[in-house]
């Protein structure tokens, strides 16, 4: 994906111009704010396996950070203080003890620099062409349904 790419304005242009990512640059690391038309939500990389899974293939960019301990799920913008809207207040009662973020309006979401393996990666690398986000709702409901295969399988 990042071959042509020698500079991280190379990749901040990559990203916004072929896959539609609203990217812009962040301490000189390429990097997508939420708000507006983009959210993430983080979850532990076991749980992501498994709400990748469940998407299939209505899943946008997924990111990885350097250790692959966390994943991010790009998402389409949240709504705030809307009860019932999927956008992620009430996360902590929803999933109880499990590490998920549905991250606010203003946080940032550091994205790959380079094919190498190294740093930040892609889980699954978003499409070229118009950017297509699931909605908030879509992922926390896969991972409800995770979350309800591991506590079956635990009880």
């Amino acid at each position: 994906m990042f071959e042509s790419c020698c500079t991280p304005h190379d990749v901040t242009h990559l990203l916004r111009f072929r896959f539609g990512l609203p990217v812009r640059l962040v301490a000189g690391r390429p990097a997508v704010v939420c708000g507006g038309a983009i959210g993430a939500i983080g979850m532990p990389a076991e749980l992501g396996v498994q709400v990748l899974q469940l998407l299939s293939n209505h899943c946008g960019p997924v990111v990885t950070d350097p250790r692959g301990t966390m994943w991010t799920f790009l998402v389409a913008g949240m709504r705030s203080g809307v009860a019932g809207s999927g956008d992620g207040a009430g996360a902590g009662e929803r999933f109880g003890d499990t590490t998920v973020t549905v991250h606010p309006a203003g946080r940032s979401v550091l994205l790959p620099m380079s094919d190498t393996g190294f740093g930040w990666r892609w889980a699954r690398e978003p499409q070229p062409g118009r950017l297509r986000l699931p909605q908030p709702a879509a992922v926390l409901d896969a991972l409800d349904a995770a979350l309800g295969s591991e506590r079956a399988a635990a009880g």
